[in-house]
């Protein structure tokens, strides 16, 4: 229980509560709306961060972090305390966002995003012609539809350390599995993606040949 000695958390809207996030979530399954407005002030940004990253358009991002907050309220009572409510929260919103992804099918406004996960940064020349942004565009395409066709697990997993840039700890507890399960779903995963694309480039000649492991593409983030 908090106490006095407790700092007050405020939000991006300005609510501040004493309670932790847990204590918050607590009082939501009671039925406490108030409670749940703060953890939405309190979390909001992050959870639209996220979405954003994902899906690389700001009304889609809004509409994920909407979907992700009622989905949070509406398994309020099945959540328990000893899991943590901001990695908890953090999981819905990857999956809300990887679900809207999926439906639209189409290559976000930032292709970086998608395209790093494949090595595929190296930069045009200044006189690049039009059939060099073709190719980044249908790299793009290519990735999304594997991305999108990979185990939920796997796709969860590239998603929040290549999108969200997480450390392996971090979506571990977010996953609620080890940091070498995590690094078995990237490894399967890369594997996956650069298998797909392999097949792109013998197909259409051009695309990236490999994928960066953790330990290539983030430093210290694996």
């Amino acid at each position: 229980m908090a106490n006095s000695a407790t700092i007050a958390t405020t939000g991006e809207f300005g609510l501040s509560d004493v309670r932790s996030d847990e204590e918050l979530f607590l009082a939501c399954r009671d039925g406490d709306q108030t409670a749940f407005r703060v953890l939405v002030d309190r979390h909001l940004r992050m959870v639209r961060r996220l979405a954003l990253n994902v899906l690389g358009d700001v009304q889609e991002a809004e509409d994920a972090a909407q979907e992700a907050f009622i989905a949070a309220w509406r398994a309020r009572e099945r959540w328990t305390p000893d899991a943590r409510f901001s990695t908890w929260l953090h999981r819905i919103a990857v999956n809300k966002a990887i679900d809207r992804r999926r439906v639209r099918k189409a290559v976000p406004e930032s292709q970086e995003v998608i395209t790093r996960l494949a090595d595929a940064e190296v930069q045009a020349p200044a006189q690049a012609d039009a059939l060099a942004n073709l190719e980044r565009t249908e790299t793009a395409k290519t990735l999304q539809k594997a991305l999108d066709k990979l185990p939920d697990t796997q796709r969860q997993a590239l998603t929040m350390f290549y999108f969200e840039e997480l450390d392996v700890g971090r979506i571990a507890d977010a996953m609620d599995c080890s940091e070498q399960a995590v690094r078995s779903l990237l490894k399967r995963g890369r594997q996956t993606l650069k298998t797909r694309l392999q097949k792109q480039k013998k197909i259409c000649g051009y695309g990236p040949e490999t994928i960066r492991s953790p330990a290539e593409g983030a430093g210290s983030r694996a």
